[in-house]
């Protein structure tokens, strides 16, 4: 039986109205299943940020009444030495441990991913191991091994014959360097893992290839390994380097900003404003002045990482 033109587009019409309703009943159960976790960011996440934005034009001490001041806590903060001394030494740790944490990750990936290594499994738990432990954990565990003239450290290198006693903690020269080790000991276990994982993907064809046309270990890595995993890469540098704009526990536990304040970093110094000094409306000034630098750099990173993919 012969369907007139009318009869196919009625039923063209009929199936387009089915799917949109199908469509539909589609994003309402998508929205009625998101609904709980948008009241808790609402709640919890986008609120506080709102009011954290508000209270940074006050001037209030949490006991008295909030004063509205305007810009005048992001005035006075870029007036104070203490607020860049704190900028610039947190933007120094991102400068100079994010590309050491980078290159030690991916070295500890390249040895555990080697299929010669023995004991693969036994170096990728100790690698990783230190990356469970809690900030106090690794804050009492390095602060007792970084003492001069009891600490692990200073007696190893006794044992090698290098009398002469380190104060890695009491020197303005040394308390950076220290605290790179320390943070590189805790968390490069993590990124050991994403780059391992990345490695695991690279087809095996490609390394056979480069066999047969001479390679050498160094340019298998160089022209293989390395471009093969630029997603790793970005992923990493971008956690890294917003993980750093925010380091503050190993940091105050170990050195408590000191000496002289040459460990202070940007977090340490709003939670000195705002919970020692109580200038509640300053320190979430200087909050959002982290928070727009952390923004910027993210963006930045991202439009990177656009690019990559294009």
């Amino acid at each position: 039986m012969e369907i007139s033109n009318s009869q196919a587009v009625s039923m063209e019409i009929s199936r387009g109205r089915r799917m949109k309703r199908a469509r539909l009943n589609r994003n309402v159960a998508a929205y009625v299943l998101l609904t709980p976790f948008l009241l808790f960011y609402l709640v919890f996440t986008f609120y506080p940020l709102v009011q954290g934005f508000v209270i940074s034009f006050f001037k209030w001490n949490i006991t008295g009444n909030k004063v509205f001041i305007g810009l005048s806590n992001y005035k006075e903060l870029f007036g104070e030495g203490l607020f860049w001394e704190s900028l610039w030494h947190t933007l120094m740790y991102v400068l100079v441990s994010t590309p050491i944490f980078m290159a030690g990750a991916f070295v500890l990936a390249l040895i555990i991913d080697y299929k010669f290594i023995l004991g693969r499994s036994f170096l990728r738990s100790v690698f990783f191991l230190p990356n469970v432990l809690t900030v106090s954990i690794t804050a009492v565990l390095w602060l007792n091994m970084l003492q001069p003239y009891t600490g692990l450290v200073n007696t190893a290198l006794h044992a090698v014959g290098i009398q002469h006693e380190v104060f890695w903690l009491a020197d303005a020269n040394k308390v950076w360097l220290s605290i790179i080790w320390v943070t590189f000991w805790w968390n490069t276990g993590y990124y050991m893992i994403l780059y391992l994982a990345g490695m695991q993907d690279i087809p095996e064809e490609h390394y056979e290839a480069a066999q047969i046309d001479g390679a050498s270990w160094l340019q298998t890595i160089r022209y293989i390994t390395m471009p093969s995993l630029k997603h790793i890469h970005i992923l990493v540098l971008f956690l890294q380097v917003v993980a750093s704009f925010k380091i503050f526990g190993q940091v105050f536990l170990i050195t408590e900003g000191g000496p002289g304040g040459a460990s202070r970093t940007f977090i340490q110094y709003i939670y000195e404003v705002g919970f020692q000094r109580f200038f509640i409306g300053k320190a979430s000034a200087a909050s959002f002045v982290l928070f727009a630098i952390i923004m910027l750099v993210s963006l930045l990173q991202l439009k990177i990482m656009s690019k990559s993919k294009d």
